[in-house]
């Protein structure tokens, strides 16, 4: 198989699951399920940044960092899957920015 036909197969089942994410009921409480989820582990990670203060010295690897080790631990706490754990922590780290104007106010 090309490229190319590698490529719309995989746009056709990334397509297929966005659809089913937005418009099937168990989708969206998948949906809501990630982002409470996901909502508790950054309020986690911004109470540990806060009390430590180390947010002077954080860079976006560092944080990327601390949010795999917190991910992980609250993956094995909660018994969640590894697919789970990986969307999680692409999700958090992509809150770099707003993290850091959160945490310096």
């Amino acid at each position: 198989m090309g490229k190319f036909n590698k490529g719309v197969v995989l746009g056709g089942v990334l397509g297929a699951a966005i659809v089913w994410l937005n418009t099937t009921t168990k989708g969206k409480q998948y949906r809501t399920q990630l982002v409470d989820q996901a909502a508790d582990i950054y309020e986690k990670i911004k109470k540990e940044v806060e009390e430590s203060g180390a947010i002077e010295k954080m860079n976006k690897n560092t944080y990327v960092a601390l949010v795999k080790k917190t991910v992980d631990k609250y993956a094995v706490d909660n018994g969640m899957a590894v697919r789970v754990k990986n969307i999680l922590v692409r999700l958090l780290s992509s809150q770099w920015a707003t993290f850091k104007k959160e945490v310096k106010k």
